[in-house]
């Protein structure tokens, strides 16, 4: 089987982007870890040129990707990932936004195998269970990019939401908060739900019992955000910190705090989740965790061409975990 990236990175014992900043001749990797990496790469006879000759030849040297909402502020590093490394490969990208509609994804895949391309990155909910099933079934290759396929119908590249979850809520908890207040997506998205696992885990183990009070549920929006931060504040024991399972949450909740006159962090400590950019603009700078979404665009075009070099779905599941970046919306007590 063709080594990828990945591979690399696993047997050099370095992350995917030291790798990717190696292949691409960037200065800011050690000697001795440019080495290292280079003799993996012999070892393992990477080549993206090499791997893309093996590919069958019938091909528009095009591949899809449709995204589940382009006005999502994780959306654009995502996608200038797979734009610059599916450029290394020799493809180009035809994007689709779905705009949130289970019949437009749908349709995207029409519109798409219509194109020729020769794969397709996607991001689809679990009402498209029967397309992606019947992708598989054509051995048409195709990989699944931020959230989990169920019962592994595809190769997938992932993020460990409960593990971040757990990660946000366990710095409240060391920081001395036991009143941790969540806002989440719930059960409207598969990476709310899980975040909202990992935050129950994490006060669960820390032995404080769950107070369903503290859990409000809300669309992926600042307005939401804000709507769901004042229900916390008109507890009569509001919480004493935050864990905002989507950064765009965090911010609505930043405004509902500061109108109500109350300081970040000096009353409310906030965490989020997805490092968008505005997240180190705005005052206090928030703490968040970094899901690497660049990394995740450039890793899941690295599938896709591995899926398109063999005959059958693999059915890989790569699931990357989070890193927190902590900055200053967080006290410790």
């Amino acid at each position: 089987m063709t080594a990828t990236i990945i591979d690399i990175a696993k047997k050099a014992g370095v992350s995917v982007s030291t790798v990717s900043r190696v292949l691409n001749n960037k200065p800011d990797v050690s000697k001795e870890t440019q080495e290292r990496i280079r003799a993996t790469i012999k070892d393992l006879d990477y080549s993206p040129n090499k791997v893309a000759r093996n590919l069958v030849l019938k091909r528009s040297n095009v591949i899809g990707f449709i995204a589940s909402d382009i006005t999502n502020a994780s959306f654009p590093e995502l996608a200038r990932g797979v734009v610059v490394k599916a450029k290394e490969y020799g493809y180009s990208v035809m994007f689709f936004d779905a705009h949130k509609d289970s019949r437009v994804e749908k349709e995207a895949i029409g519109l798409l195998r219509s194109k020729q391309v020769d794969g397709i990155i996607l991001s689809f909910n679990e009402a498209n269970r029967d397309e992606l099933l019947k992708l598989r079934d054509e051995n048409f290759p195709v990989v699944q990019i931020y959230r989990k396929s169920s019962e592994s119908m595809i190769s997938t590249i992932a993020i460990d939401n409960v593990a971040n979850g757990y990660l946000g809520t366990k710095y409240l908890l060391d920081a001395g908060h036991t009143r941790i207040g969540h806002i989440t997506t719930g059960d409207l998205t598969q990476s709310g739900y899980e975040r909202k696992l990992g935050y129950l885990k994490a006060l669960t183990e820390a032995n404080i019992d769950i107070d369903e009070n503290l859990i409000v549920e809300g669309v992926s929006s600042v307005e939401a955000g804000r709507e769901c931060m004042e229900r916390l504040l008109d507890l009569k024991s509001r919480p004493t910190a935050l864990f905002a399972s989507h950064d765009v949450l965090a911010i609505g909740a930043y405004d509902a705090i500061l109108d109500r006159g109350l300081s970040i962090p000096g009353d409310i400590s906030v965490v989020g989740h997805d490092n968008i950019e505005i997240a180190k603009m705005i005052r206090p700078r928030l703490t968040t965790i970094d899901t690497f979404k660049y990394i995740l665009g450039q890793a899941s075009v690295d599938l896709l061409i591995e899926e398109m070099a063999v005959e059958s779905h693999q059915c890989k599941e790569l699931v990357y975990p989070g890193e927190l970046v902590v900055r200053d919306s967080v006290r410790i007590l």
